[in-house]
């Protein structure tokens, strides 16, 4: 390929990006995005440049919805480490399998000398995100585990083409330094299958239910049901909702989840769809929705917990369930805004195939006086 035919994905990049509903509501916006749009076409484009400059448009929206989806193949290379943010302490990257001599758990402290908070000020310049909780997770989740922060890609582009990249780690106590070969991706994706989407525990007054994937189907329905029945048979007190691994979905579980609640009423989110171009709402936050309650139902004492992770109709759930007083948030802050963007279209570029989104609608949390929070926040860890 050569630098017409980049430019010619970056101007179809570009005229879809226009479509984005930030750029239909607000004309400022998009008269900036305009100028950008202009600053990065009259580079030189090569492959690395054009990922560079369609990254940066992408990035404009700050919307975990809106970006570039790369390809990532058992042809590409990675450093092979499965990692994920400390619960204790979520500023603190460990393992969680061991690597030869390096235990599970071990923290990891560098890449190449760069410590992990440098790490996510890279990365930040590198996938759209909604706040720095998103970036976080998606370094090491999204799409694939290691398709951020531990591929070769992105390890060339921090460090320099290398074989080998030296991890630090802190291993009870003391500082250990140890050189990383690349390998082949091996296809450990960070995604559940359709049967392992959901399981839940029975522990003396306490139910939790880990959903980790927003599928609507007659299992998530039955297992509400189920759920509820053991409730009240066993005098269930403390209902857990685990919401920490789960990346979205679809949003049809909120309103089946709700119907095991004691709520009366409860309210939506506000859904403005602009694939047409034009603002056209599709429900309303003022309205107030009659909660249709089943026989059994779950007990008063509601907990969700959330984490980085949870982003898209996860973070809905969670939102909607905190706003409308259903449950208390527990865990660590939401990888998703609370009021964001969503509902993507996905397309291709015509030239390299690249697979892109483009957020087509709006949505506001039902709480309109905490639109302009950027997370959600716990309420205890």
């Amino acid at each position: 390929m050569d630098s017409k035919d980049y430019n010619e994905d970056l101007e179809y990049l570009y005229s879809e990006l226009l479509r984005h509903p930030l750029l239909l509501e607000d004309e400022k916006k998009k008269r900036n995005f305009e100028e950008l749009y202009l600053s990065v076409k009259e580079k030189e484009l090569e492959y690395d440049s054009f990922l560079d400059a369609a990254t940066e448009l992408t990035l404009f929206f700050q919307d975990g919805h809106t970006n570039l989806e790369l390809p990532y193949t058992s042809q590409d290379r990675c450093v092979r480490l499965k990692c994920c943010w400390n619960e204790a302490d979520s500023r603190e990257l460990v393992l969680t399998e061991c690597y030869e001599d390096i235990p599970e758990h071990a923290q990891i402290l560098k890449v190449e000398g760069m410590t992990v908070p440098e790490l996510i000020l890279f990365f930040a310049d590198r996938i759209p995100h909604e706040n720095i909780y998103l970036v976080k997770s998606r370094m090491i989740r999204y799409p694939y585990q290691n398709y951020h922060v531990f591929s070769e890609m992105n390890l060339k582009k921090m460090f320099g083409g290398k074989e080998n990249y030296r991890i630090t780690f802190l291993v009870d106590g003391e500082i250990v330094n140890k050189e990383i070969p690349l390998v082949s991706y091996d296809g450990f994706l960070d995604f559940v299958s359709d049967d392992e989407f959901l399981t839940y525990k029975v522990m003396d007054d306490v139910v939790i239910l880990h959903l980790k994937q927003c599928i609507y189907n007659e299992r998530y329905k039955q297992i509400l049901r189920d759920l509820a029945q053991i409730c009240n048979e066993q005098d269930i007190r403390t209902f857990v909702l685990d919401l920490s691994s789960n990346m979205g979905g679809d949003s049809s579980v909120i309103d089946e989840f709700i119907q095991y609640t004691r709520v009366k009423n409860y309210r939506r989110y506000e859904m403005i769809d602009y694939s047409s171009g034009k603002a056209v709402k599709r429900t309303s936050r003022e309205e107030q929705v009659g909660n249709l309650q089943q026989e059994w139902l779950f007990p008063e004492d509601i907990r969700c917990i959330v984490s980085h992770n949870t982003f898209s109709s996860a973070r809905t759930f969670a939102v909607t369930l905190k706003d409308n007083g259903i449950a208390r948030i527990y865990g660590s802050e939401t990888g998703g805004r609370p009021s964001s963007y969503g509902l993507p279209r996905r397309m291709h570029l015509p030239k390299t195939n690249i697979r892109f989104r483009v957020s087509r609608c709006r949505f506001l949390r039902p709480d309109a006086d905490r639109d302009d929070e950027i997370t959600l926040r716990p309420e205890t860890k």
